[in-house]
């Protein structure tokens, strides 16, 4: 698989893999720690091929260990990712390669697909400051953008976002960063996300990962009922940092 392929080549020149298996599709393909963050990253060529399940189970171990999870994609929907565009489904942020190269470059993606259609967040405060101190009108500035007064009224307000090729013309007037840039963080299950998967108390279960489920005490073990996935589960438990129970 390119993709994969590729990504482990821009992993290992920047960082290192803890753990990889592509023996079939779990939630996650492999474990990395770069710029001294380890990241949970599926490799999926196609957005839709990652499962619900897949991500409800990289949500639970994200918010558990500690760790970023995102997916690396070529297409949404059968249209290619585009560099610098961040599609995201429940919390869960796909990115194409040259996205996460630049990601892991310290240059964070500032564009949003959402509908079909690519958008970014407006910094209004700093973009009134750059206008005025500029010595541009509102009025200006909308007929200079090809949209309204009340338009841009609204994105210093920042009641809405701005389409791409917006943002684009107000990068190149008042610079990159009255864009705000989006932060690829660690994520978080919700209530009833973590009911749908409780088997008891403070433990879930896992449906596409190499533990069957993890518990939270004290601590955080995944629990292996598993014997052909255990010593995998080893394996990941060290990458993550976590502590491995067998059981039945």
């Amino acid at each position: 698989m390119k993709l994969l392929e590729a990504t482990l080549n821009i992993v290992k020149a920047r960082g290192e893999p803890l753990f990889l298996d592509v023996s079939r599709p779990y939630a996650y393909t492999l474990v990395a720690e770069i710029n001294r963050e380890r990241m949970l990253i599926r490799i999926a060529q196609n957005a839709e091929d990652v499962s619900g399940s897949s991500i409800k189970d990289l949500k639970l171990l994200s918010s558990y260990t500690n760790v970023t999870s995102l997916c690396i994609t070529s297409t949404v929907r059968g249209e290619v990712l585009r560099r610098g565009v961040v599609y995201t489904r429940d919390n869960i942020a796909f990115i194409s390669l040259s996205t996460f190269t630049d990601l892991v470059d310290g240059k964070p993606p500032i564009f949003k697909l959402n509908h079909g259609s690519i958008t970014a967040a407006v910094d209004g405060k700093k973009l009134r400051q750059r206008r005025e101190e500029a010595g541009i009108s509102l009025g200006a500035l909308a007929k200079e953008l090809g949209v309204s007064r009340e338009t841009v009224y609204r994105y210093e307000r920042e009641e809405i976002e701005a389409p791409a090729k917006i943002a684009q013309k107000l990068i190149d007037m008042f610079g990159e960063d009255v864009i705000k840039k989006i932060s690829i963080e660690k994520v978080h299950v919700s209530a009833e996300e973590l009911a749908s998967r409780s088997l008891g108390k403070d433990t879930y279960k896992l449906v596409d990962s190499h533990p069957d489920a993890l518990r939270v005490q004290d601590r955080v073990l995944f629990i292996s009922t598993s014997a052909d996935k255990f010593q995998k589960t080893v394996e990941l438990a060290n990458a993550l940092g976590v502590e491995v129970e067998k059981s039945g």
